[in-house]
C-alpha cells in the first residue's frame, strides 16, 4: 500500500482547512482517484547548528539555498529541540518523548544509575516505532544518509527501523575527511554503516559531500510508483572543525573582532528580521576572556575557528543545493515538502582542554594555525564563537537555555505560504504527526509502542502567523539534569549542574529560575519572585513529567 492525501476539509480548533487531513488519515494508495501523486518529503538535520547561523536568521554565512527554501516557504522563529544530539534524533524519528524510546541521556554522559533503565538505553528501544517504519508500511520508498548515533550495533541499524536504503556514521562525532590509522579517541573508533553492515569510507571522502551523494544515488533507486521519504543528517558543522580549504578560504578576512562583536551583529540582525521584540536585551556573553587579553597567535587560532565553522556551514548550504537541483532536475521538487532544522545549539566545550577529550586531541592531531582544518587537525568552537552563533539567545549546547534548545526551522512544499515566518511554539516532536498528515498515514500507535507526544503543524504552516504563541499546555524537557517548562509567555528553567564549557559558577544552578520569553527571549531577567505561584504550578508540572517519563535524575556532582 502506499499513500496520499487525504482532500476532505478537516476541522482544526475551529477552523476548516483543506487539502490535507489534520486528523486520523487513513492510510490510502498512492494515487487517488484524481491521479494526485502522494508527496515526497526530505528532512534535513544539522548538526551543533547556531540559531543564527543561517542568512534567513539574521547570519553572515554564505546559504543561498536555505535562503531560497525559506523564501519558498515558512520559518519558524520558536522551534525547541532537545540540548543534545541522540536525544533529538530519537524524538524526530518517532514523535516520542526520547526517555520513553530509550534516549533518556546521551549514552556517553548516562551515569551507571540511568544505564539499568530501559529508559537510558542509548538506542531506541522496544517502545518505539518510527516515522520511517510508518511510512515504509505505507509505501514509502525510505532512504537515510548522515549520522545516526541511535545505537552502534547491527541489531540497532537504520535498516531495522523502517529504511530501506541507509549510509551512516554510527557515534555523536567523528572525523570529517577520511583518516586512515587514525588512533582511537576517548568514544572509540569511527564506525559507518552501509544498509546495515559496516563499511569502509572513500579515499576522497568528506562528510557533507559523500552524505549528499549517496542520498542522491539512492533515490535514483526508488520504483517510479512509490513517493520517498528522505532522511538526510549532516555532522557539521559538529566539531572537529574541517572543511575544504578553498571553502575556509572564503572566510578570509571575516571575524577579526571576535565573538562578542559577532553576537552584537547577530543580535542586531534578529531585530531587523523582526525575530525578537525590538526592546529585547541582548544576553551577556559568559566564560569567554576578553577579546584582547589573547595573544596575537592565540586571537588568529580564534579567528580561524569561526572561519572553519563558516565553511562547514557554507559547504553544507551547497551539498543542500545539489540535492535540490537533483529534485528539480527529476521532476519531484514541485512535489517534495522539505523541513530543515538542527539537533541543537552550537556547542560551546573546548575539546582541546576538556577532561577525557584533551590528550587524545592534542597527541593526535596537527593543530598549528597553517593546519587549522585540515583532515589531521581538531579544533572545537569553543564558548565565545558558540554564544555568538546562538544568538539571540543565551548560552549554547547541553544547557535548557534557549541557545541551547532553540533552532532553525524552515518548511517549504506544495501549497506551502512563501516568504512567511511563524511565531508558533513548536517542538521535534511535532513533526512526526505533521509528516505523517503530508502523508496521509494513519497517526494512531501500536499497543504497546510509544505515542506519539507532539501536534500537527499544519495549520501552522498553511496559515502562518505572527506574535508570540506560547503553549497553552505545560511543555516540558530534560536532559542530563537540564530541566525546562514552557507554558504560554512563560519559561521556567533549572540546571542540577554546570556544564562543559563554563567554569564553575558562572551560571546558577539548584535553582529554578522564570522568564518571560515574550518580551526577554535571552533570557537575562529572572522574574521567579514577582511571579512566585505560577513557578510553583510549573515545577509541579516538571514533577509530574518526571514521573511520567521515568527520570533518573542525575547528581549535582556530576559534569
Amino acid at each position: 500500500m502506499s499513500t496520499t492525501f487525504n482532500h476532505k476539509l478537516a476541522t482544526v480548533s475551529g477552523m476548516m482547512l483543506t487539502g490535507m487531513s489534520l486528523g486520523h488519515a487513513a492510510t490510502m494508495p498512492a494515487d487517488n482517484a484524481n491521479n494526485q501523486k502522494a508527496p515526497n518529503v526530505l528532512v534535513i538535520m544539522a548538526d551543533d547548528l547556531g540559531f543564527s547561523d543561517i542568512s534567513p536568521y539574521g547570519g553572515e554565512i554564505q546559504t543561498p539555498n536555505l535562503q531560497l527554501l525559506a523564501e519558498n516557504g515558512v520559518s519558524f522563529t520558536d522551534f525547541t529541540v532537545t540540548p543534545y544530539s541522540a536525544p533529538s534524533r530519537a524524538a524526530f524519528l518517532t514523535g516520542s518523548d526520547p526517555h520513553e524510546v530509550g534516549l533518556g541521556n546521551l549514552i556517553e554522559l548516562s551515569t551507571p544509575e540511568q544505564k539499568a533503565s530501559p529508559d537510558y538505553v542509548g538506542h531506541l528501544n522496544d517502545n518505539a516505532i518510527t516515522i520511517a517504519q510508518r511510512l515504509q508500511q505505507a509505501g514509502y520508498f525510505t532512504v537515510m544518509s548522515g549520522k545516526w548515533h541511535l545505537g552502534t550495533e547491527e541489531k540497532d541499524a537504520p535498516n531495522k527501523w523502517g529504511f530501506d536504503e541507509s549510509f551512516v556514521y554510527l557515534k555523536g562525532e567523528g572525523n570529517h575527511f577520511k583518516r586512515d590509522n587514525y588512533p582511537e579517541g576517548p568514544d572509540g573508533d569511527q564506525p559507518y554503516r552501509l544498509n546495515g553492515k559496516l563499511t569502509e569510507l572513500p579515499d576522497n571522502y568528506y562528510s557533507s559531500k559523500n552524505f549528499a551523494d549517496y542520498l542522491i544515488t539512492s533515490l535514483d533507486k526508488r520504483p517510479k510508483d512509490k513517493p520517498f521519504f528522505a532522511y538526510l543528517q549532516f555532522t557539521a558543522p559538529h566539531s572537529p572543525l574541517q572543511a575544504p580549504r578553498e571553502d575556509i578560504e572564503k572566510y578570509s578576512g571575516y571575524y577579526q573582532d571576535g565573538p562578542r562583536a559577532l553576537a552584537t551583529q547577530r543580535f542586531e540582525n534578529a531585530k531587523k528580521l523582526n525575530l525578537i521584540p525590538q526592546t529585547a536585551k541582548q544576553p551577556t556573553m559568559v566564560g569567554y576572556p576578553e577579546w584582547d587579553s589573547f595573544s596575537e597567535l592565540d586571537r588568529q587560532k580564534e579567528i580561524k575557528r569561526m572561519q572553519i565553522y563558516a565553511a562547514m556551514v557554507d559547504n553544507m548550504d551547497s551539498n543542500i543545493g545539489r540535492i535540490v537541483d537533483n529534485l528539480r532536475a527529476k521532476g519531484e521538487l514541485d512535489n517534495t515538502y522539505i523541513f530543515f532544522f538542527s539537533d541543537n545549539g552550537a556547542a560551546g566545550k573546548y575539546r582541546e582542554t576538556a577532561g577525557r577529550w584533551k590528550d587524545w586531541v592534542n597527541n593526535a592531531h596537527n593543530n598549528s594555525l597553517e593546519n587549522m582544518g585540515n583532515y589531521d587537525s581538531y579544533v572545537s568552537m569553543g564558548t565565545g564563537w558558540a554564544q555568538a552563533s546562538n544568538m539571540p539567545f543565551a548560552l549554547f549546547k547541553g544547557y535548557t537555555s534557549e541557545g541551547g534548545v532553540r533552532s532553525p526551522l524552515i518548511v517549504s512544499g506544495p501549497s506551502v505560504p512563501k516568504k512567511k515566518v511563524s511565531n508558533k511554539y513548536s517542538n521535534l516532536m511535532d513533526l512526526a504527526p505533521t509528516i505523517l498528515d503530508i502523508a496521509g498515514v494513519e497517526k494512531t500507535t501500536p499497543k504497546g509502542k510509544a505515542a506519539l507526544d507532539g501536534e500537527s503543524l499544519m495549520q501552522a504552516i498553511s496559515q502562518p502567523t505572527l506574535g508570540a504563541q506560547g503553549p497553552y499546555e505545560p511543555k516540558t524537557l530534560e536532559m542530563n539534569g537540564a530541566k525546562m517548562v514552557r507554558l504560554g509567555e512563560f519559561k521556567a528553567i533549572a540546571h542540577t549542574h554546570r556544564f562543559a564549557g563554563l567554569e564553575e559558577n558562572v551560571i546558577p544552578t539548584q535553582k529554578w529560575q522564570l522568564y518571560n520569553l515574550s518580551q526577554d527571549p535571552g533570557e537575562t531577567t529572572n522574574i521567579a519572585d514577582k511571579h512566585p505561584g505560577i513557578l510553583d504550578s510549573m515545577i509541579n508540572s516538571y514533577n509530574d513529567y518526571a514521573k511520567k517519563v521515568g527520570i533518573v535524575e542525575v547528581s549535582p556532582s556530576s559534569k
